[in-house]
């Protein structure tokens, strides 16, 4: 189903990010791909999904070649990501006719393979119900039965189970079983190595692109040993203590982690009392002494040198891998006195340098205390002569406001005025005089609002004289609303 054969690929600057791997899946096969972050998972995925041309070597998916066909290749393969793909503000069957449209299907045939695929992952009940009111094991479910739509033969699953609950990663895993038995390839990768141990037929270990060990579970396993011994010091063991170790006939294999020593053997329960007489001869007293059959992180540490789970694992990203041209701009450099240069505040500096100049009012540079302390000291006037006691920016705001709206409507009231209209100031009603006295006496910068007071009492008392004036069976619409003593004498009623 899948076949690799010398695949490399090169990125700018030389760095082989695959190196030379071959690899064969056989059809029907469950294969789990392993690798710490940087050791090529990703960009070799990437390539096997057609999303990348390699540098060199051939790479053949369901007899079809990557470079030369990858419209054939798209169509015989499904791909989960890490991340959702379903739309939340769909259905569910909105979202598998959807994927079927993509693929050119028949109406007829969607319908058919929806009623297949929702009722294999038991979502039957379920087709009509929004995306995103669902669980995430249903969103993970509903993610596979769309990558199968168009019946492909081989899925890629990257990071199938990424936060499920154990009960759906569970449920999930039974899902898969079942595809598989029909005939389904699966092409996995996942940072649960309990899930390549209880799913996968074959594994391989990918590290510094290249692929160091390929086997079934058992047999990596085996490889290593019956048992392992763990010991824990309070100090490393040096470089030739670590030899002597690891010329013991008794032990496979010896794996030195930091403080711990994991040491590989055949028949670890009859032979731990012999290693504890030995550390006592080598005058060595072990902090911690456990006795367990090896799992698939001993393999994982062997062929990686690296833990999986203190290594806090997860598939290699696209922008942060170790080759990847934003990861460099980033770099931090050693020659700061924090330990790293953070290149991100220089462009922060630059940005704040351009938005401060183009302010009207550039702020004070407080490398002077005098200046600064006038300055505060005069904001604090204007906010006490406003009687808040707080400072109060938006004021400055409001004054050009007030300037701009107060200038446009004396120039508009004053071209409606006639000359036959004007009234000398020595005959203006005393009202009238008392409003522009009191107008001209407010009009200061801590209290624009009572620009537009005045001018609203002179325009109502206007108003109000004109209606004084008008006969009583004339009087305008707004003096037709009834009275308070009517409305409430109808509302009695």
């Amino acid at each position: 189903m899948i076949k690799i054969d010398h695949l490399i690929k090169e990125f700018d600057g030389g760095v082989r990010a695959v190196d030379d791997i071959s690899l064969h899946v056989q059809a029907g096969e469950v294969f789990g791909f392993l690798g710490p972050n940087g050791a090529g998972k990703t960009t070799t995925i990437k390539i096997l999904t057609t999303l990348l041309h390699p540098t060199s070597g051939t790479v053949r998916i369901a007899g079809h070649d990557v470079s030369q066909d990858p419209l054939a290749v798209r169509m015989s393969f499904g791909y989960v990501g890490q991340q959702s793909g379903v739309d939340p503000a769909f259905t569910v069957s909105e979202n598998m006719l959807l994927q079927g449209r993509l693929y050119h299907l028949p109406k007829k045939k969607i319908e058919e393979r929806m009623e297949a695929l929702l009722s294999l992952f038991d979502m039957s009940e379920r087709s009509g119900q929004w995306v995103g009111s669902l669980s995430g094991g249903l969103k993970r479910r509903l993610d596979i039965a769309t990558a199968l739509i168009h019946e492909p033969k081989l899925l890629f699953l990257d990071e199938p189970t990424i936060g499920l609950d154990p009960k759906s990663r569970a449920d999930l895993w039974a899902y898969l079983r079942r595809l598989n038995q029909e005939g389904m390839t699966l092409f996995l990768t996942t940072h649960h190595l309990d899930e390549v141990d209880q799913l996968a037929n074959r594994v391989g270990i990918l590290d510094s692109g290249r692929i160091r060990v390929i086997g079934t579970p058992d047999e990596l396993k085996d490889s290593l040993g019956e048992d392992t011994i763990h010991l824990t010091f309070d100090r490393a063991v040096d470089t030739a203590m670590l030899e002597v170790f690891r010329k013991k006939e008794w032990f496979k294999e010896v794996i030195q982690e930091g403080l711990s020593l994991r040491l590989y053997l055949e028949n670890g329960q009859t032979y731990l009392p012999k290693v504890m007489q030995w550390l006592e001869a080598l005058g060595l007293t072990a902090k911690s002494v456990l006795l367990a059959r090896p799992t698939f992180d001993d393999v994982y540490l062997k062929y990686t040198g690296k833990n999986w789970l203190l290594a806090g694992e997860s598939s290699e990203d696209e922008w942060g891998g170790k080759n990847n041209k934003w990861a460099k701009k980033w770099k931090k450099s050693d020659d700061s006195d924090t330990g790293g240069d953070e290149e991100w505040k220089k462009w922060g500096d630059q940005a704040q340098g351009s938005w401060s100049e183009e302010k009207d009012t550039p702020e004070k540079l407080e490398s002077n205390p005098a200046e600064v302390a006038s300055e505060a000291a005069s904001e604090s006037n204007q906010s006490d002569a406003s009687g808040t006691g707080q400072e109060e920016p938006w004021k400055k705001w409001g004054d050009q406001a007030q300037g701009d709206w107060s200038a446009e409507k004396k120039s508009v009231e004053k071209s409606k005025v006639t000359p036959s209209e004007e009234v000398p100031e020595s005959t203006q009603p005393d009202e009238t005089k008392k409003t522009v006295e009191s107008n001209d006496a407010e009009n200061v910068p801590d209290e624009p609002w009572k620009k537009w007071q005045g001018q609203g009492d002179a325009n109502w008392s206007s108003e109000d004289k004109s209606s004084e004036d008008k006969p009583k069976g004339e009087s305008d619409a707004s003096s037709q609303w009834p009275s308070d003593e009517s409305s409430d004498k109808n509302w009695k009623e």
